[in-house]
Order: C-alpha cells, then sequence, then structure tokens
C-alpha cells in the first residue's frame, strides 16, 4: 500500500496486521517500482493515495487483483484499464464526510475573520487589525449535495445561521424529505441563480468530463465580485489560471483552496502562481485528514480487500467500475 497512507493509519494497519491473516506494508507508490514489486510478490491488492496511475499499475496484478483508494475520490485511478485487465477498483464512501465539512467550515471562517493572513502578522510582531464579515446570514452555494454537502450545509445553517442553497442535478422532489433535517434554505437545479446571490460558492461535485474546470472565468463572472470561492472537492474542478486572473482583478473577492490541480501545488504558469495573492487561503489537501477519518478509511480499505477476496466481488457494495 501507499507509504502516504499507511503512514496516516500506521496503527490501524498495524492492527490488521496483528488480527487478520493479511500483511499491509507500505511501499513507495511511484507507478513503475511498485507494478515491478506487485508482480515480483504476487500481491493481490493494493491500497493507492492520490497518486495518478496510467499504465504500468494494471497489468502488475493477476486478474481480479484490486486497487482500493483510501478515500472516496477515484479520478487517480483509471477505471477502464482496471476493468480491461480484470481488476477491481474501491473506494471508501462515507467515512470522511465530517471531516471535510469540518474543514470547509473552518477555511470559511478563517477567510472571513482574516485569520490566515492575522496569525503570521501578528507573530511577526505587526499589529494590524482587520475587520471581517460574520457568517450568520450570509449566503452559500454548495454545489454537489450529496453526503459532504448535506453535512456542510448543516453546520453552516444549524452552527453559523447561514442561508444555503443545495445545489445539484437532481430533481427538487428528491430533497424535499431532507430539508428539516439538513437545513438548507432551497434547493435547486439552476446553478447560474446560485450562483448570483452567494456570498461563498463551495465545490463538492466529483470530477468527470462536464464539471473539469467548471469553476471557469465564466463562471466566476456569474458570481458577485465579493463573493468567495471554496473548493474542498478535486483540484480539477477549477481552471487555475482563470481563478488566479479573477483574483487579481478583483472579479471575485477571494478563494480558498485544499485541492489542486497539481499536488504539490505547481503554478499552471510562473507568473500565475496562486500563493502571491493576498485574497487566497490554501492548505495542502488535509480536508480529510483527521486522526478518525484516517482510521477509518484505512479500516474500509482493507475490509473492501477483505471481503472480495473472502466473499467475492458480489459481497463489497464499495466497487466503483463494476
Amino acid at each position: 500500500m501507499s507509504s502516504i497512507s499507511y503512514n496516516k493509519a500506521k496503527s490501524t494497519f498495524e492492527r490488521l496486521n496483528s488480527e487478520t491473516k493479511y500483511n499491509f506494508e507500505p511501499v513507495n507508490e511511484e507507478e513503475d517500482s511498485l507494478a515491478v514489486q506487485i508482480k515480483e510478490n504476487g500481491v493481490k491488492a493494493f491500497i493507492a493515495d492520490i497518486y495518478p496511475y496510467t499504465g504500468a499499475l494494471y497489468t502488475a496484478f493477476p486478474k481480479g487483483g484490486i486497487i482500493a483508494r483510501y478515500g472516496v475520490g477515484h479520478d487517480s485511478v483509471d477505471k477502464k484499464l482496471a476493468t480491461k485487465n480484470g481488476l477491481y477498483v474501491v473506494n471508501t464512501p462515507g467515512v470522511l464526510d465530517n471531516a471535510v465539512a469540518e474543514h470547509a467550515c473552518w477555511m470559511i471562517g478563517s477567510f472571513a475573520r482574516h485569520l490566515h493572513t492575522a496569525h503570521g502578522s501578528t507573530v511577526a510582531n505587526q499589529w494590524l487589525p482587520q475587520p471581517g464579515v460574520e457568517l450568520r446570514g450570509r449566503k452559500v452555494a454548495i454545489l454537489g449535495f450529496g453526503r459532504i454537502g448535506q453535512n456542510l450545509c448543516q453546520k453552516l445553517s444549524f452552527g453559523f445561521g447561514m442561508e444555503v442553497t443545495g445545489v445539484d442535478i437532481q430533481p427538487e422532489e428528491n430533497f424535499a424529505e431532507l430539508k428539516d433535517s439538513v437545513g438548507f434554505a432551497k434547493y435547486t437545479t439552476d446553478r447560474d441563480a446560485a450562483l448570483a446571490e452567494a456570498d461563498y460558492v463551495v465545490l463538492l461535485m466529483a470530477v468527470v468530463p462536464a464539471t473539469k474546470h467548471i469553476a471557469n472565468a465564466e463562471m466566476f463572472a456569474k458570481m458577485k465580485n465579493s463573493a468567495v470561492l471554496v473548493n474542498s472537492a478535486r483540484g480539477a474542478l477549477v481552471d487555475e489560471l482563470a481563478l488566479y486572473e479573477a483574483l487579481s482583478n478583483g472579479d471575485i473577492a477571494g478563494a480558498c483552496l485544499d485541492v489542486f490541480e497539481v499536488e504539490p501545488y505547481q503554478p499552471q504558469a510562473a507568473d500565475k502562481d496562486l500563493r502571491t495573492l493576498p485574497n487566497i487561503l490554501l492548505t495542502p489537501h488535509v480536508g480529510s485528514n483527521t486522526a478518525e477519518s484516517n482510521a477509518a478509511m484505512a479500516s474500509t480499505a482493507a475490509q473492501n480487500i477483505i471481503t472480495i477476496l473472502e466473499q467475492g466481488p458480489d459481497a463489497c457494495s464499495n466497487i466503483v467500475n463494476r
């Protein structure tokens, strides 16, 4: 398994090594060397972090091999190649919902009160108090209103008194019974209408061809110039060059990003480095990186593998390339 994932939940994997007949070992996640180790050792499954796999991994396993994502998103795994080579791809839905939603709250709150800049200036012996804004009554559009979006809605609505609009492609009647428990002010499939009135726009969508770079110049033009973009989902949702321009030109007021097109972050152009902008908050893809979430992802990823190996693929509900 990826050494990155292993180290995030080392105690959980050590427990699994002692309590099950399976052996979970950390390895370098670079694809070519990983493929060699899989072939040489007859490995049947690999727990992958976010490193993108494009070739050798898919022919290294015997038929029936398993690529288990340590997390929910699986755009770093080529499902077509996996299926072509008789492999199963699994993920860990549900276990990181609260962690990601909490982190989105902290980014929104930190940006609203300038905590991301106030700490650095204060410890540098500068006294630079800045007026912030209160979250109560502010409008939020959550683009992608699945489990994480609904979890975030509860926190923002019931916790901070914000007015939340859920935005997705499902019909409105699918959400009617959830309104009281989730706390959204309204639900809509009209993304443009939600963008036009939102103070904060939160991205919680999966990356598919229709959503790649959905946060682009056209979308920023539809947002208020006082609005803040928050990306807690996948870096590929955002056109980072267009975001740089929007932030530089004042088309939108700010952005909070936990995920990036390339990780670790690399600017898409040398003269358009998001890190140089004053109106941005950046964190290194830590939304799901909590002790609780890491332990749950490790356990679920391992259980996915064990279930398929011992009971067959039909017994595992988390296969994403059926």
